[in-house]
């Protein structure tokens, strides 16, 4: 990861990779949707500062990002070996962004903000949405991966 955004409250990432710890992240077809999603949580009590739409370029090209060097290489190979996922989601991610897809992030640091996050969602079109634990990715919406 090369690049922190100021709006996520906690760690962002794990052994050099994007992992922002307590936040559910949400893929949508495009910006649009995206934004719609984010009013909704906002709706559902979810504070101005916890819930944000991004572009896919930002996701991918910015927060994802990862410098071409030989340590940080290490760093994923390392996480990889150690049944770490992480990768395999930013390849998702990818394929959303060059679709024109779009993200957003809400902020859940305990299980009655988790479940309000997935009560909005249950009413939202998205096409997957994950939780970053503090060790560990919970999947709450994941299609195959022929669907991505």
């Amino acid at each position: 990861m090369v690049y922190h955004w100021d709006f996520l409250k906690e760690k962002d990432s794990s052994f050099g990779m994007f992992f922002p710890k307590h936040y559910v992240v949400v893929g949508f077809e495009n910006q649009e949707r995206a934004t719609t999603a984010v009013d909704r949580f906002r709706e559902a009590g979810f504070a101005e500062d916890d819930v944000a739409a991004v572009s896919g370029t930002f996701m991918t090209q910015t927060l994802e990002a990862e410098p071409d060097t030989t340590l940080q290489k290490l760093k994923v190979a390392i996480a990889e070996m150690h049944g770490g996922t992480e990768h395999g989601y930013v390849d998702d991610d990818i394929k959303l962004a060059r679709r024109g897809g779009a993200f957003a992030f809400v902020y859940t640091p305990d299980d009655a903000s988790a479940e309000r996050a997935r009560q909005v969602l249950d009413g939202v079109d998205h096409v997957y949405a994950r939780r970053y634990l503090p060790m560990a990715i919970e999947r709450y919406k994941y299609p195959s991966q022929s669907q991505i």
